[in-house]
C-alpha cells in the first residue's frame, strides 16, 4: 500500500514538474514575444523624401562620408569610385543587406551634394509616388511634362520632372522600339514604370 501512494506521488510529482515547465516556457516566451515587439516599434528606418531633402540630409549638408555614417547607422555606409568618361569619382552608397537604398553623388568640388539617386521603396516619397508607379499614375494623360531622354548611365530612359517639384526628377523605364535618346510617344510613355528618384538640393 505504502509502495502504491510512493508510485502515485511520484507519479504526480512528475506530472506537475512538466506542467510548471511547460508554464514558466510559455510565460517567458510570451514575455520575449513582447520584448521583441517593443524593439520592433521602436526601430523605426522610414526615411522621407521631400523637395527639402531626404532624411537628415539637405540642401547645406556636405558631402561627406563620416556624416553620412552618422545619419544612417541603420544602413550600410560606403564610398566607392564610379566612373564617367574615364574619369573617376567618388560616390556613397546606402544600402541595407544587398539592396541598394540611395546612391549619393558629389559636386565638381567634392565637398558638397550634387545629387542623390533614391533606389528604393524604403525611401518613402512626400508626393506619394513609389517605384514601380506607372507614367499613367503620375501625370494626367495629355499634360505637358517637362522630360526629357537619358545619356550615358541613363541612356534609353525618360527623366521628368516631378509635379510640383523642380527639385526632384522621375526616371522611368520602359520598353520602345524607337530610337535611342529621344522621347517616346505620350501613347508609350503611359506604361512605363517609375525607375529610380533624383533629389537635388534647391
Amino acid at each position: 500500500m505504502h509502495k502504491q501512494h510512493g508510485l502515485l506521488f511520484s507519479w504526480l510529482f512528475t506530472k506537475l514538474s512538466i506542467i510548471l515547465i511547460a508554464t514558466t516556457l510559455l510565460t517567458a516566451c510570451g514575455s520575449d514575444d513582447g520584448k521583441l515587439k517593443k524593439v520592433a516599434a521602436t526601430e523605426d528606418k522610414t526615411i522621407v523624401l521631400s523637395a527639402g531633402g531626404i532624411g537628415p540630409i539637405n540642401a547645406t549638408t556636405s558631402f561627406n562620408m563620416h556624416q553620412m555614417t552618422l545619419a544612417f547607422s541603420d544602413f550600410n555606409v560606403v564610398e566607392e569610385l564610379n566612373y564617367r568618361s574615364g574619369s573617376p569619382f567618388p560616390v556613397i552608397r546606402i544600402s541595407e543587406g544587398v539592396k541598394t537604398v540611395m546612391t549619393i553623388i558629389p559636386d565638381g568640388s567634392q565637398q558638397n551634394i550634387f545629387s542623390i539617386i533614391v533606389e528604393d521603396n524604403l525611401i518613402v516619397n512626400s508626393l506619394g509616388h513609389h517605384l514601380g508607379s506607372n507614367y499613367s499614375e503620375v501625370y494626367t494623360y495629355g499634360q505637358n511634362e517637362e522630360c526629357q531622354a537619358g545619356s550615358d548611365d541613363l541612356l534609353g530612359k525618360v527623366i521628368c520632372y516631378a509635379p510640383k517639384a523642380p527639385n526632384i526628377l522621375y526616371v522611368f523605364n520602359g520598353k520602345w522600339d524607337g530610337e535611342l535618346g529621344k522621347v517616346p510617344t505620350a501613347d508609350i510613355l503611359q506604361g512605363w514604370g517609375l525607375e529610380s528618384i533624383i533629389w537635388r538640393p534647391k
